[in-house]
């Protein structure tokens, strides 16, 4: 049982995995332009995600890194689009 444990820990450490996505947090801000000719209000999303990066040994356990993306109307909208199509499919492979 002991060679077991090891080989299974060993397998796990060895094996290549992708980072992740451990935490998300959003908020809509309105960008104001100090044009005088144009009083423009633009709605933006200021999207912050934690990823978690297993891949290496890391001293202090797993690599968490912040990655922050500011996102137009139009820029959210295709990215919604995308993983709209991306749930559909996992959903269709889920299901057989």
């Amino acid at each position: 049982m002991c060679f077991r444990a090891a080989w299974k820990s060993e397998v796990l450490a060895s094996q290549i995995s992708l980072p992740h996505l451990v935490a998300m947090d959003w908020r809509v801000d309105i960008k104001a332009s100090s044009d005088t000719v144009s009083r423009m209000a633009v709605p933006t999303c200021l999207l912050q995600m934690k990823i978690q990066d297993d891949a290496g040994p890391h001293r202090d356990g797993p690599a968490i890194s912040t990655v922050s993306v500011e996102l137009s109307k139009e820029t959210l909208d295709t990215m919604l689009d995308g993983l709209g199509r991306i749930r559909d499919q996992l959903s269709a492979v889920a299901s057989k």
